[in-house]
């Protein structure tokens, strides 16, 4: 029977050991990600000599993540999972949010085949050039780089970028409040009001979580904030978080560009995390013109 434990920041280090087994692209497969989310998925996790485990339950019914493990370890952390709710819970095994390398892991193994496996494209996370996103070099990226240069001429002199640490918190808190009460209407998943509460679980833990943060101040105002993590084994930038006052043209392409430039100069590659179905975020998104999509998948068990 596996313990299972509850996402605070004080397992970070913890995460980091099982994360560096495997090259893992997805944001789900890092702690940022399930820290944010813990509360809106009841999540907690458990670990032993090959894998960490994420498990979690929403009315009622259980399911799991993608465990953190090795490629080789991957059928028996699947076989350990299914010994939990089968013997264990006495329930059928349900795993979401797995990406393709540990998908076909499986099904060539024959793991799956009492098992349905469904795409979800709204779950993809979209991959990045980090270069491309600092430069905006090239022709599909012109119009964003017009739109920062626009945003350099128009407020030039007003306007700095600065990284944030422990000492603003107070000051994002406030204009994270302001951003979310003009978007909850466009809602699709209901997750906004949950976001907000991993946002400032995540503010309130300051001091004990290992992350970076990065703000453009406009007459000493704060009026955009981005949160990250990167993983050094796959040299590759998370970017969690991103707020800014949408009425400023051309202000998210500039923190954008600013954040991974200041805070993460040595990454090759950006996740700059999925779309959850809303398309105006989808074609935002798109139109920074991903290198792929890092595809998740949702696994029934049928039988």
């Amino acid at each position: 029977m596996m313990k299972l434990r509850p996402i605070n920041p004080f397992v970070q280090s913890t995460f980091q050991k099982y994360e560096l087994l495997r090259p893992c692209f997805m944001s789900e497969g890092h702690f940022l990600n399930q820290f944010l989310w813990e509360n809106y998925y009841n999540t907690k996790f458990s670990c032993d000599d090959i894998a960490l485990y994420l498990f979690f339950e929403r009315d009622g019914k259980k399911g799991a993540f993608c465990p953190l493990c090795s490629v080789d370890n991957l059928p028996e952390a699947f076989q350990r999972m299914e010994h939990q709710f089968h013997e264990i819970w006495g329930t059928t095994m349900n795993v979401y949010l797995v990406d393709t390398l540990t998908k076909d892991v499986w099904q060539s193994t024959g793991l799956l085949s009492g098992f349905s496996i469904h795409a979800d494209r709204d779950s993809s996370d979209y991959i990045y050039e980090a270069e491309k996103l600092k430069t905006l070099s090239g022709r599909a990226l012109h119009k964003k780089k017009n739109l920062v240069n626009s945003f350099l001429r128009e407020y030039e002199g007003h306007f700095s970028y600065e990284t944030l640490s422990c000492a603003n918190i107070e000051e994002v808190k406030e204009f994270h409040e302001k951003w979310l009460d003009e978007r909850r209407i466009d809602d699709k998943y209901n997750c906004i009001d949950n976001e907000e509460e991993g946002v400032y679980r995540l503010l309130g833990n300051c001091k004990s979580v290992d992350c970076h943060m990065g703000g453009i101040r406009m007459d000493g105002d704060l009026v955009a904030y981005t949160i990250g993590s990167y993983c050094p084994s796959i040299q590759c930038a998370f970017i969690h978080i991103e707020k800014a006052n949408s009425e400023i043209k051309g202000l998210y392409n500039y923190i954008n560009q600013q954040f991974l430039i200041h805070e993460f100069p040595d990454a090759h590659y950006v996740n700059r995390e999925d779309d959850l179905g809303q398309e105006n975020l989808r074609q935002a998104k798109l139109s920074y013109r991903p290198i792929r999509l890092e595809e998740k998948f949702n696994i029934y068990e049928t039988t």
